[in-house]
């Protein structure tokens, strides 16, 4: 039987816009669950829906650097934060 090879070039952005939302969402899941992003708005929601406040998108960031630069963290650090892990 004859084998025939295909590509398709097709661009990101017209990828995502022809995507209905449950594929969006199956998308996203993915790139959390493989580590390429961090979920910021609830499941379901557009961006739109649920934008950040400055103090929000900070507090953020300020986890996500704590979180990539784990392994830098001293004991004591480790202790403070599970701390208050531990506390909420």
């Amino acid at each position: 039987m004859p084998e025939f090879d295909t590509y398709v070039d097709v661009d990101v952005d017209e990828f995502w816009t022809e995507c209905s939302k449950r594929e969006k969402e199956e998308l996203i899941d993915i790139l959390v669950e493989d580590g390429w992003v961090v979920r910021t708005s609830p499941k379901g929601t557009t961006p739109e829906q649920n934008l950040p406040s400055l103090p929000d998108i900070l507090w953020m960031e300020m986890i996500n650097k704590i979180s990539v630069s784990r392994l830098q963290l001293t004991r004591e650090e480790e202790e403070l934060i599970e701390k208050i892990y531990k506390r909420l």
